[in-house]
């Protein structure tokens, strides 16, 4: 009798969280659970990031002919089904890209550690939960590669960002400085010894990123922040301006070979065109101009 109840107590702790019902739950082997619902979650026990769940079905691409702001790359307005897949709830941080520069994985041949003039932002102790500028496209992927994720392709970040209706930006159609960081929101200020002597980012100048986690109000549908504004985002795919004419319905993962990757998003230093879900620019492989690139990853997962 004691060994059939030893056995199901060894049962009842296997079995552990997905025999209560929680589908957010990570099998034994630490590999993410089936996303299925909106509003899921799960941390990756590689890098600790916290992951939101974008459950497979379809969703409408690009911009429609109604958006005055949208340019010829951004149409036309086309339906995708995507299959499930986790993204990341937040840009990859200058803490957690620490981590994987001190694994030997992540090697940018562009990254200010060290400054004589003023603390590096990548090191500067009140920024580590801030977005990690990297400039080059194989540091990111790198980065992906190491925590057991890949960049998410343009399609992927779309849908996080925009859900399944044909809204402009990730929480509705106005946009305005409390939903994200944009140019439009940058205040002048005089520089004071103190911020002279304090974090910069891209050509010196005081860096105008905020954390990974602010503007909880400018979420995506399916939880994600920052998908707008802040920094822009690397995403997989090759950039070409007429893809959407000939791109599949089903899992498009982007030309197969080109010369510039996509960046999404828009950054601190954007203009509200660019913040639209929509918009698309095309990023050199090391492109350092404006200061304000960083990433997030995604997961696919099989149902």
């Amino acid at each position: 009798m004691r060994f059939i109840r030893g056995l199901i107590f060894i049962a009842l702790v296997l079995c552990g969280a997905a025999c209560r019902g929680d589908n957010a739950a990570p099998d034994r082997m630490g590999h993410a659970p089936a996303c299925t619902t909106i509003g899921q979650t799960w941390t990756s026990p590689l890098d600790g990031t916290t992951l939101v769940c974008v459950p497979a079905g379809e969703f409408l691409m690009g911009a429609n002919n109604d958006d005055t702001l949208a340019r010829d790359d951004e149409k036309p307005q086309h339906r995708v089904y995507l299959d499930a897949y986790w993204i990341d709830q937040t840009e990859v941080t200058n803490a957690a890209f620490a981590k994987c520069m001190a694994a030997g994985a992540c090697r940018p041949t562009v990254y200010d550690t060290e400054t004589k003039a003023y603390v590096a932002y990548a090191v500067h102790p009140d920024y580590q939960n801030y977005p990690a500028l990297v400039y080059e496209y194989e540091a990111v992927a790198a980065y992906c590669q190491w925590a057991g994720r890949q960049l998410p392709t343009e399609a992927e970040w779309e849908k996080a960002a925009r859900g399944t209706d044909t809204r402009r930006y990730p929480w509705g159609n106005d946009v305005d400085c409390s939903h994200a960081n944009y140019a439009e929101c940058m205040m002048p200020s005089t520089p004071t010894q103190s911020n002279l002597t304090g974090a910069r980012c891209g050509n010196h100048d005081p860096c105008p990123t905020k954390a990974v986690d602010a503007y909880a109000v400018g979420a995506s549908p399916y939880g994600a922040l920052n998908m707008a504004g802040n920094v822009w985002e690397w995403v997989a795919d090759w950039y070409a301006p007429d893809y959407y004419t000939v791109a599949p319905s089903h899992n498009p993962i982007g030309p197969t070979s080109g010369t510039l990757h996509v960046r999404r998003g828009g950054g601190s230093r954007s203009w509200e065109q660019d913040l639209r879900v929509t918009a698309r620019a095309g990023g050199s492989v090391s492109h350092f101009y404006d200061g304000q690139i960083g990433f997030r990853c995604a997961l696919s997962v099989t149902q």
